[in-house]
């Protein structure tokens, strides 16, 4: 089942993905966990974002935090001293302090979900007093039930309080709260409907606040589809929904880039008695990352910020510039950083040279209160700053934070892992992963670093010391060492995360499968089993995951349409060879009028894949999941690129545009494709104005397009004009780019001239081994082309020098060219006469 569609080895996949014990999709959170009161089942999804005004900033976003495994048993001594202990537990994060007879009627009841609280260790403890007082009196029912949430099994929360309401210990709702509070705050979301629906059977009630937390952990699950019945539980229990009420709801259906339902929701608030103010523009602002930069919202929301207090303000701001780096544009997000209260001045540099973020340049600060940056401001910046490697400028940063007394917390620590992973020292990114897990275990972190080869560094640029390890930063440094380790690199993470009893996220999956189809090539079929591998109750597919196995079935069907290499464009213009196009069998994707959340994609019936993706769809489509930007862009490729229908491709992307969602460079690089591939140019250079005119910057995926275009008619002339008009616009070729030049060459047969080319230009991303001075052209193509699984040449502007020396070195191009023609006698107007591109394909 796991063979013959990639390279990599049947078992080393089944050893990467063999921690995650495979549970049928599904299957109810209840039924696992065996709770008593299970009348509201929920969809837990653990890759969450939180929701900017409640308890957990942005810098808590996709972990959980990590907690340590009840060990052996203790002995209890005296009455007076297991509840000091117990007291002094919620700072250990585990039940060891309480009497172990206690701990052991709690797991027991989890594991007789049938009798539940009449078990016999319930009826042993009932008339024992030192035991039965943990079940009775209520402040010591509040604080077991808030510590068992730290533990490795919070789900025994609820069966604390279970028991509580069975001895006949009668609790109110703000004991729920508190409760639900911690819960939240360990991203527990998956128990919280559970809890309120709990809540409401022992007190006979709830509160706006149990219901808040129930819409709020609806919409951290992406359980989209219960948002309107929770909002319906107002009306039931007979209780006002408040502004914060109103804010949760229009915040997730923007989420779920659903903006009308977001719009009903705004003006039901306003009918209620709650018009929008300037915390409703931040509760905007900070969801509408999934619809791209709207300037509007940003406007007002920026406008707010004196009426809104200081956590408001930050989160605000940190949205706008989260949302301007999404979009690469670096002088609209430096404008906002200078508004930050940065040490030395507001923007300003206290060393008195270049700019405090690394980002900002000499710029006039907008007009705006003084705002204080938090953890989740820095965290921002260097996550930026390490896709782009600027390493030296994350470390300048870090010293910044530290002066502005900011404090690291574990998303900051995953942006520096991820920046020395890109900047090539792995043993620096190691060291932070082993520094944080000796605090927790000693054992664990020397059998780590054995694992990984290592010996760890004591000083970092930060202080570790109390930041607590999660799934994220293990998530960090697995998309770093994939790329060098492999999939070894996932066995012994997964490995490590398992020994400190940290369970991975639904990101850890997606980073695992991204590696799978982007760097080994493996097919859907092999992707839809390791996500079901790791599938369980608490981590279900996502419409990411559903992106990534479309990913690998579309580039199948463009390979079946257009075939791959250089060969595929030459047997056009050569008489000895077949060109033998594949348009009529290169559909492997059916469209369907059910748009979301696949934005019309569906597999065809004949396809044996469809039982395998099926279930997995279908459980992402109940929890009323729209489409994405990420997948309307699959959407448009199937149709330009696969399928050749520009026509049904431009309605799609109309389509997208009403809705409310804003076009990337992805969206518009599709379209140029399609075009290019049609043999439409001038059609994929409208495409490219059209994206200037939306404040989109061609990228060198674009440029490579058009060189790529005229290398499929046969022009090798105009591909190297594009070329040089990409190197006038100081964007550096890559691996792909210098390849579609030399390719274009080929195409016409001066195999002369496209070796000139791979030669002069080689520098550009490695230096030339010396080795292959007198290598053939295909030797050259091939190991030129394995550069690109795994680049380091990560400049995104080209110096003046660097443009005059391309320059150079393509006048030495054009002149191998000018020979070549001389001595074919005109080439490329015999192929237009004879042999050329618009009498091939009529």
């Amino acid at each position: 089942m796991l063979g013959g569609a990639s390279p990599i080895h049947r078992q080393h996949l089944k050893q990467a993905v063999r921690i995650g014990r495979h549970i049928a999709l599904g299957t109810p959170f209840y039924s696992v966990c065996q709770l008593h009161h299970t009348a509201c089942s929920t969809r837990a999804v653990t890759h969450s974002q939180a929701h900017p005004p409640d308890c957990q900033t942005s810098a808590q976003r996709n972990f959980h935090l990590a907690h340590a495994l009840i060990g052996t048993s203790h002995r209890c001594s005296t009455d007076s001293q297991s509840f000091m202990k117990a007291k002094q537990s919620s700072t250990t994060g585990t039940l060891d302090s309480y009497p172990q007879e206690v701990v052991a009627v709690i797991d027991t009841c989890l594991a007789h979900a049938r009798e539940s609280v009449d078990c016999e260790a319930v009826k042993k403890i009932k008339n024992v007093p030192i035991y039965s007082r943990y079940f009775t009196n209520r402040e010591c029912v509040n604080r077991l039930a808030q510590d068992a949430v730290a533990t490795s099994r919070p789900q025994r929360a609820l069966q604390i309080l279970n028991i509580a309401h069975h001895f006949g210990c009668y609790l109110k709702p703000n004991h729920y709260e508190g409760v639900a509070y911690h819960l939240a705050s360990r991203s527990h979301w998956d128990l919280i409907p559970l809890l309120v629906t709990t809540a409401k059977h022992h007190c006979g009630r709830t509160s706006v606040r149990l219901l808040n937390w129930n819409v709020r952990a609806f919409v951290e699950n992406q359980c989209y589809d219960q948002l309107d019945h929770a909002f319906e539980e107002f009306t039931n229990a007979d209780l006002p929904p408040n502004r914060r009420t109103f804010h949760l709801l229009i915040s997730g259906h923007l989420r779920n880039r659903n903006l009308n339902s977001a719009k009903q929701y705004m003006e039901k608030m306003a009918v209620t008695g709650f018009p929008v103010d300037s915390s409703t523009h931040a509760v905007i602002v900070a969801a509408y990352r999934s619809l791209g930069v709207d300037l509007k919202v940003q406007i007002r929301a920026f406008e707010g910020l004196r009426d809104l207090d200081g956590r408001q303000s930050t989160v605000v701001l940190n949205s706008i510039v989260q949302q301007l780096l999404d979009s690469r544009d670096e002088t609209a997000a430096a404008r906002f950083i200078l508004a930050f209260d940065l040490p030395g001045g507001r923007g300003r540099n206290p060393t008195g040279s270049g700019s405090t973020t690394g980002l900002v340049g000499d710029l006039a600060p907008v007009d705006s209160p003084a705002v204080k940056p938090n953890a989740a401001t820095f965290s921002i910046l260097l996550r930026y700053m390490a896709r782009e490697g600027k390493l030296s400028r994350m470390l300048k940063l870090l010293d910044h934070m530290k002066r502005a007394g900011v404090h690291p917390d574990p998303s900051i620590l995953a942006a520096l892992i991820q920046g020395y992973l890109a900047a090539g020292h792995s043993r620096e990114a190691i060291s932070i992963v082993a520094m944080l897990l000796n605090t927790r275990s000693a054992t664990a972190a020397e059998v780590f670093c054995s694992m990984m080869q290592v010996q760890p560094l004591t000083t970092f640029p930060v202080d570790v010391r109390g930041v607590p390890l999660t799934a994220h930063i293990f998530n960090a440094l697995m998309s770093g060492l994939l790329d060098v380790m492999g999939l070894k690199a996932v066995r012994d993470i997964l490995r490590t995360m398992r020994a400190v009893g940290i369970s991975p996220d639904s990101h850890t999956v997606e980073i695992l499968m991204s590696f799978l189809e982007r760097a080994q090539g493996t097919g859907p079929r092999q992707l839809i089993r390791v996500l079901r591998s790791f599938s369980s109750p608490s981590l279900r597919p996502t419409i990411r995951h559903i992106h990534i196995i479309l990913r690998s079935i579309l580039r199948r069907e463009k390979f079946m349409a257009h075939g791959c290499g250089w060969d595929t464009t030459a047997a056009k213009y050569s008489k000895k060879r077949t060109y033998k196009p594949k348009f009529s069998e290169g559909r492997i994707l059916d469209t369907t009028e059910h748009y979301h959340p696949t934005a019309g994609l569906k597999l065809p019936r004949r396809l044996r894949l469809k039982s395998w993706f099926g279930p997995i769809l279908q459980l992402v489509s109940r929890q009323a999941v729209q489409s994405d930007r990420a997948t309307i862009a699959l959407r448009l490729k199937h149709e330009a690129v696969a399928g050749s229908d520009m026509r049904t491709s431009q309605t799609v992307f109309r389509n997208m545009l009403d809705q409310g969602l804003h076009p990337t460079i992805h969206h518009y690089s599709t379209l140029m494709d399609g075009y290019a591939k049609m043999g439409d140019i001038q059609g994929a250079k409208q495409v490219l104005r059209d994206a200037l005119e939306a404040g989109i910057q061609p990228d060198v995926i674009m440029y490579t397009i058009l060189i790529n275009g005229y290398g499929r008619r046969g022009k090798p002339e105009e591909a190297m004009r594009a070329f040089r008009a990409m190197i006038r616009a100081g964007i550096v070729p890559d691996v792909p780019s210098i390849d579609a030049v030399a390719h274009a060459y080929f195409a016409v047969g001066a195999y002369s001239v496209a070796r000139r080319v791979l030669r002069e230009m080689w520098a550009q991303v490695q230096p030339f081994p010396p080795e292959l001075e007198h290598a053939d052209l295909r030797t050259l193509a091939v190991t030129f082309r394995s550069y690109s699984l795994n680049p380091e040449h990560r400049r995104r502007k080209l110096s003046m020098r660097q443009q005059r020396l391309l320059h150079w070195k393509m006048r030495t191009i054009k002149t191998e060219w000018m020979r070549f023609e001389q001595w074919s006698g005109s080439l490329s107007d015999r192929l237009d006469r004879h042999d050329g591109y618009s009498h091939k394909e009529g």
